[in-house]
């Protein structure tokens, strides 16, 4: 259904400005809350919601239109100095804001979005009329409760017994369907902004219990809602497709303009000199100008390639903007006082690589405050300050881009993490003992770890620093920790500058060539069959001292090998060192990657095209050698 017909473009141009405008409007929130008196910050708060409001009310969306207003008067009230900013204030407007994300997921599938709920409408009038405002620290679980108090279908939709009901439907049983009261979880204010690792367990529907035992349900639980679909796997539903827009400066669109017009007269130059070559005439003075030609034509696209790249270079402070208010979220629902203080906003990265930043970069923090800070009495106790600080920072070294997380708190100790480890099974006491402190930090990188005993809704399931390992590594990046006990932790994430174009060195195995990251390229050499040496059964060669194991090319890749290669390529890997043998050698280049969506073979990471036309496959030796050692 398309409650906006002809009007999509509209939209889409509204919700584009609408919602750089709520994620301003967020970020100035949490600097008024440490200055409730800024009459700047309260003006650029108040314009925000004036402005999302004049645009909800061209489109007609009516019910953002009122939540929208009633912020608005809210924070006209404050400028005005009828009213005063505390923490509880704080948490009912950001309830509000959250609710307009709401809306906003809404209008982005052209549908109305529906009223904002009763309980968030009426903390708002009481707080204009200069009531007492009482508003959970976790407001999006009191808003469910509340919600469904005010909406009894939604009550009864939530806590229905569907063995009693399947029973009824086929007849198997006489028992009547019960529907009791209940509070409904799908629709809480707030929802689309607090991040789900801050929401807390909503406490029990009321005092009905299943009929029939769990085990019997058919294909669902007791409490399940129909039509509710699970969230994608490590990021919401509402997250789950990726922004496919790019705002870009347009000094840098013409400046690709004007590179593309110097490459449009250099090709007609070419064409010229070509009819020239063809007719005959290959004199010195051709042959001067077509040599001058082809070179200003490589260094013009050389050229429009980096202008292109920076066109795909975006501000990493839209992606840390964000999270000031998950930090202050969750710190509110644990009881502890924390600030995320950010700095290199302005350090540029590839967009696609924001994208997918943002899921490594939530749990990082999350953690940061569940598990490295402490409480505020804590903090007393050890004769620090009461208010934690986090510290999120970017900055570019040389072609990487380093990310870095810090915390004041606990620390970890490199002992406690070798026991738990070996508690949950995931590596033996053999292997711990030979670990050195590094290395037993990079521990909690491993699936199923977790310092927590219980389950909580913010961690203790083992998955998170997985997934943040997992999704580095998928960017071609390395994470590292460092700790001191008592002091805090940093965690150390380097990034390539792109993922497009890619530096690598190019082997030769049986008249083919292939691609291997020039990034993991410590050194090139020979590999003379006497100097191989077998231990273990395995081949292996000294360099300076190292003993290094050697895999050959058609090996990792599973190919027959049928020469000796007597050139190699040492690589490292995080910690791992290793030559890899192959035929020959190619050169090297920077390459354009094509990756293969439909069709991706183990180990192979993209392909690319060599000046001779020849298709190139680009090895993901990670991969390659993650699945040698298994």
């Amino acid at each position: 259904m398309n409650d906006f017909a002809g009007m999509e473009e509209l939209m889409q141009d509204f919700l584009t400005e609408a919602s750089e405008l709520l994620s301003d409007v967020d970020s100035k929130l949490i600097d008024l809350e440490k200055q409730p008196h800024d009459r700047a910050l309260l003006n650029i708060i108040f314009r925000g919601f004036h402005t999302i409001k004049g645009g909800a009310g061209f489109l007609n969306a009516t019910e953002l239109v009122t939540l929208c207003h009633l912020t608005e008067n809210l924070f006209d009230n404050l400028r005005n100095g009828e009213l005063v900013l505390d923490a509880v204030l704080m948490d009912a407007i950001f309830a509000a804001t959250g609710e307009v994300r709401q809306m906003f997921d809404a209008l982005a599938q052209y549908r109305q979005p529906e009223a904002a709920p009763p309980h968030l409408i009426a903390t708002l009038h009481a707080a204009l009329n200069g009531e007492v405002v009482v508003v959970s620290a976790v407001a999006p679980q009191v808003a469910a409760t509340e919600s469904a108090a005010d909406n009894p279908l939604s009550s009864s939709v939530a806590s229905l017994d569907w063995n009693v009901l399947h029973q009824a439907l086929v007849g198997s049983s006489s028992v009547p369907v019960q529907v009791g009261s209940g509070a409904i979880s799908a629709s809480a204010a707030a929802t689309s902004s607090v991040p789900a690792a801050t929401q807390a367990p909503l406490p029990p529907a009321g005092d009905n219990k299943p009929s029939q035992p769990e085990s019997n349900s058919f294909g669902r639980r007791c409490n399940d809602i129909p039509g509710n679909k699970a969230p994608a796997a490590g990021r919401r539903e509402n997250e789950a497709g990726k922004d496919n827009t790019i705002r870009v400066d347009t000094d840098r669109l013409d400046q690709v303009l004007n590179l593309s017009g110097e490459i449009g007269l250099t090709k007609n130059r070419l064409t010229h000199l070509r009819t020239d070559i063809l007719q005959g005439r290959s004199d010195s003075a051709t042959l001067l100008a077509l040599d001058e030609s082809v070179s200003q034509l490589d260094m013009l696209v050389v050229n429009l390639q980096n202008a292109v790249m920076k066109t795909r270079m975006q501000p990493i402070g839209r992606l840390f903007n964000k999270y000031p208010r998950l930090a202050r979220d969750l710190a509110r629902q644990l009881g502890k006082d924390v600030e995320l203080v950010l700095s290199g906003e302005e350090t540029e990265i590839d967009k696609t690589m924001i994208e997918d930043l943002n899921d490594p970069l939530v749990h990082l923090i999350r953690n940061a405050v569940d598990h490295g800070v402490e409480t505020s009495e804590q903090r007393a106790a050890a004769g620090k300050t009461e208010k934690s600080l986090v510290h999120l920072s970017a900055k570019q070294e040389g072609d990487h881009i380093i990310i870095r997380i810090t915390d004041d708190g606990k620390g970890m100790r490199p002992e406690v993490i070798r026991n738990k480890a070996i508690d949950k099974g995931l590596i033996s006491a053999e292997s711990a003992s030979s670990l050195d402190e590094e290395q037993s930090l990079s521990l909690i990188l491993l699936p199923g770890f977790s310092t927590k005993d219980e389950i909580s809704s913010v961690s203790g399931r083992g998955v998170g620093m997985d997934v943040v390992k997992t999704n580095i590594e998928k960017l071609s990046g390395t994470i590292s920790i460092t700790s001191v006990p008592g002091k805090g932790s940093e965690f150390t994430i380097s990034l390539p500058l792109t993922l497009a174009i890619l530096p690598v060195l190019l082997l030769r195995l049986c008249n083919q060539s292939f691609a291997v990251p020039l990034s993991l390229v410590r050194e090139i050499l020979s590999v003379p069959p006497n100097d191989l040496q077998q231990i273990a059964g395995k081949a292996t060669m000294v360099v300076r001292g190292e003993v290094l194991p050697v895999l050959s090319l058609a090996s990792l890749i599973g190919w027959e090998q049928t020469d000796k290669p007597e050139v190699g390529v040492l690589m490292q890997i995080e910690k791992n060192s290793f030559i890899l043998s192959a035929d020959g050698f190619a050169g090297h280049d920077d390459v354009v990657i094509k990756s293969l969506d439909t069709f991706r073979p183990k180990g192979v990471a993209g392909v690319t095209m060599s000046s001779e036309g020849e298709i190139i496959l680009i090895l993901d030796i990670k991969e390659l050698f993650g699945e040698h050692r298994r």
